[in-house]
């Protein structure tokens, strides 16, 4: 596309300077030779300041943000690279960006909630590719075509990101994406103009008040994905309280599928059994009823699968075959993760970082009546108001409980530990990861269970704003654990 072709007839383009570019770039970091580079104004700081270093990438031209002006910069090879400044960048980008990608051949799910939404974005994705067809996902573990997805920045990233990522599965031939879009995104419009087939609400419970300030807040934001986004078919959770108000919300004009274990849901779960690989269950359905085994853990995952399933029997995917290829699906990474070792206890790794999500876990592992440990932390730079309610959670589900550092960021350890013991009493404090780990792991009985949560896949931690090299896994491997897979029976493997 040219120039002149992305910016119509409210801006002349002298013919010299009308150059071909490949995509829309707002980051200086991921310029690719041919690309066009934004200069915009940012909440700390203007794009302005990395022109140069786009130039030196590759950038054939940029469109920066300011009183209408122009000027060239030179790239090493003594070019002259066009830098347009323009009043209307701003509110005119979201145009632009829609201009240059056109999603007219793929269908899209978003999938919002406080929970779940890597796991419910992963199993359509898996589910998707049981049934014959390819899928995409755009979300914390990566964004591309499953399963070879590439690192991203942000859960929901930008707009320029989110739609040149969606184009390029478009042109892949990839039929069907899944996006986990956050509140962070909706509220900063990382999603603005996408057409959604089906928009997914997994569960609200309390996450991100250092941005939202309240719950209401909080809610209103995922609520704008069904009110202003459109989407052909809102599938809903209605086993909490905020999914029944969106559910019976008069503003959401599309049609309303509910799922849950209620007895009034549209598409209803119900666990049967716990085993030794996994779970039996029965989904009641619009489409059907069947009975499923899925090898994965914990009744939550059962209602990431339902809402995965019903998310594609909307877009016209088989039922039955559906149902077939739940029996296939593997876990997410760092999400109720499973490792073992000979004459000692079980070690489940998850990311649980939400008092609702601590819950979750520690509940979902009950049912197998054996010693339950602890051990978490609490992110620094973040909402400060869950982290008793954390403690307060793994002290009353778990036998035995390990406070250690998550990512402290920019904040003090200790500061966020005080905050945490704030809610509970009877709780071992380790500033040090892996000796929090170890020592857990040493005080529980070989037939116990220890839940490490927290950081879940993250194979780092963030300390005073710089990432060093740490993984809860990679601790577990030194100390003679593997990985296990359920359908080998690795419950058994003790």
């Amino acid at each position: 596309m040219k120039l002149s072709q992305l910016l119509g007839s409210d801006v002349f383009m002298p013919p010299e300077w009308d150059r071909e570019f490949n995509h829309i770039v707002v980051d200086s970091r991921d310029i690719q030779r041919g690309d066009l580079f934004i200069a915009r104004r940012g909440q700390q700081a203007h794009g302005e300041q990395h022109i140069s270093d786009a130039v030196a990438r590759g950038a054939v031209a940029v469109l920066a943000e300011g009183a209408q002006g122009f000027r060239c910069e030179w790239n090493e090879d003594g070019d002259g690279v066009p830098v347009f400044v323009l009043p209307q960048v701003g509110t005119e980008l979201q145009n632009w960006l829609h201009r240059r990608y056109v999603l007219s051949a793929v269908s899209l799910t978003a999938v919002t909630g406080t929970n779940g939404k890597s796991s419910v974005s992963q199993y359509i994705a898996q589910l998707a590719n049981g049934c014959g067809s390819a899928c995409g996902v755009l979300g914390t573990l990566g964004n591309g075509r499953w399963p070879e997805l590439k690192p991203t920045r942000n859960t929901t990233p930008d707009l320029s990101v989110v739609l040149r990522e969606l184009d390029e599965l478009q042109q892949q031939d990839v039929r069907y994406a899944a996006l986990e879009v956050s509140s962070h995104g909706l509220d900063q419009q990382r999603v603005a103009g996408i057409p959604f087939k089906v928009a997914v609400l997994t569960n609200i419970s309390q996450d991100h008040l250092d941005y939202h300030g309240s719950m209401d807040d909080y809610y209103a934001a995922k609520r704008r994905l069904f009110t202003e986004y459109a989407p052909a078919c809102a599938l809903i959770n209605i086993d909490d309280e905020y999914g029944r108000r969106l559910a019976a919300d008069d503003a959401v004009s599309a049609e309303v599928i509910t799922f849950g274990n209620a007895a009034d849901a549209s598409v209803r779960y119900q666990a049967l059994a716990l085993d030794a690989e996994g779970m039996q269950a029965r989904l009641t359905t619009p489409w059907g009823e069947a009975d499923i085994h899925i090898p994965l853990i914990g009744e939550f995952n059962l209602a990431n699968v339902c809402a995965a399933v019903a998310a594609l029997a909307l877009q016209g995917f088989s039922f039955a075959e559906l149902c077939a290829a739940t029996e296939n699906l593997q876990p997410v990474a760092g999400r109720m993760e499973l490792y073992v070792k000979a004459q000692a206890p079980l070690a489940v790794i998850d990311f649980a970082h939400t008092p609702d999500a601590l819950l979750n876990v520690l509940q979902a592992l009950k049912p197998w009546h054996k010693p339950l440990t602890c051990v978490f932390g609490c992110g620094g730079d973040r909402d400060r108001s869950k982290r008793p309610l954390m403690a307060a959670t793994a002290v009353r589900y778990a036998d035995q409980v390990w406070l250690t550092d998550d990512n402290p960021r920019s904040e003090d350890p200790q500061q966020i530990f005080n905050d945490a013991l704030a809610g509970a009493a009877s709780v071992h404090a380790e500033h040090d990861r892996a000796s929090a780990i170890q020592a857990a792991l040493q005080a529980t009985p070989a037939d116990g269970i220890v839940v490490i949560a927290g950081k879940g896949h993250e194979d780092y931690q963030e300390v005073l704003g710089v990432k060093h090299a740490y993984s809860d896994a990679a601790e577990l491997m030194a100390l003679g654990y593997c990985k296990a897979g359920l359908a080998a029976g690795g419950w058994h493997d003790q």
